[in-house]
């Protein structure tokens, strides 16, 4: 019979050992999409290469602290002393009893997400992954009945916004005084501002390669997203020539290191009198903007309201870096819209 203290050791080396199978196949070459075409290929399910693995510290980290309260609870609730004899119906059990306690949406959806891991790294993905679809309906029947209470979805205001990134304007114009080198946390800032970028595609995946040319006014980069998938978005001229500009002066290879543009990106914000909502408000933010002036281009063609609003709402999407049908997506970035 395990203690606790030994379960969650056993649960932490199994999550530590997802995210080193995926370092290995990573130095071999292998992505992310990659891994999901062979699913396809080889058994007709896109995630089937990739549920034993873990891609991220944060998203191990964030499993385990979940997970460790699903086992207090299995143990001292449901008798399980081995996480191997853990099942489906205590995945049940223990959501039932934590949505009895109440909370918000993106809250219980990560806890169905971690322990649907779980079930993928104990051989029992099957099981698992319907009853989180089980639990999912659950969930959105709550928040409809208002039981629940929504997810936030942070947006920062223009003038917040701008004023932002004018002081990280002047802050990188004092840094290539003080130490001769140019640094892009304003032009990142741009970018996630105009195109909608994550703030990873905005530093650390951007650089001089990302850019494109030039199509009439507008300026085109190459973006590389999750799981390898590479889109291309129009841009302002203006930015543009000064992504040129900074790549010819810069020694570094991309525009900007991701860490040290978030602590920035959110001392800037409050320095303004604004909040720290994080660098992907200003992604939703942008997306919002974006909505709106394809909903008025396709009006001002002639097309109804709500075919206007429709295709609007999918070219957001598309331009977000996902499939035109992602509804879950519209519903996170334009909530505004009835997405």
């Amino acid at each position: 019979m395990a203690t606790i203290s030994a379960m969650k050791d056993e649960l932490h080396a199994r999550l530590w050992n997802a995210q080193q199978r995926w370092f290995g196949l990573k130095e071999r070459g292998a992505t992310k999409h990659e891994l999901k075409l062979q699913g396809v290929r080889e058994r007709g399910d896109m995630f089937y290469c990739t549920r034993g693995l873990i891609f991220t510290g944060a998203t191990r980290v964030a499993y385990e602290r979940e997970l460790k309260h699903f086992l207090d609870y299995c143990r001292d609730h449901r008798g399980r002393t081995e996480n191997g004899r853990i099942n489906h119906r205590d995945f049940r059990a223990y959501m039932e009893d934590r949505l009895a306690q109440g909370g918000k949406v993106t809250q219980f959806n990560k806890m169905r997400s971690a322990i649907s891991k779980f079930g993928a790294l104990y051989g029992k993905y099957d099981s698992f992954h319907a009853m989180s679809k089980w639990v999912g309906k659950q969930i959105r029947e709550m928040k409809r009945s208002g039981l629940l209470a929504g997810p936030d979805r942070p947006h920062i205001t223009p003038d917040v916004q701008q004023a932002a990134l004018e002081r990280l304007q002047g802050l990188d114009a004092k840094h290539l005084i003080r130490t001769g080198e140019t640094r892009g946390y304003s032009l990142a800032l741009e970018l996630q501002k105009e195109g909608g970028l994550r703030a990873i595609e905005a530093t650390e995946r951007f650089t001089r390669l990302s850019l494109a040319g030039v199509q009439g006014d507008r300026g085109m980069i190459t973006v590389l997203g999750k799981g390898g998938r590479m889109r291309t978005v129009d841009i302002s001229l203006d930015l543009y020539r000064r992504l040129e500009g900074h790549f010819r002066k810069s020694a570094s290879s991309t525009l900007a290191p991701l860490r040290g543009y978030q602590v920035a990106l959110s001392r800037a914000t409050l320095a303004v009198g604004g909040r720290a909502t994080g660098s992907h408000a200003n992604r939703r933010t942008a997306a919002v903007d974006f909505c709106n002036n394809r909903y008025n281009n396709y009006r001002a063609q002639g097309l109804a309201p709500e075919e206007a609003r429709q295709r609007a709402v999918e070219d957001t999407v598309e331009r977000l870096g996902h499939s035109r049908n992602r509804k879950d997506v519209a519903a996170a970035y334009l909530s505004k819209w009835g997405a």
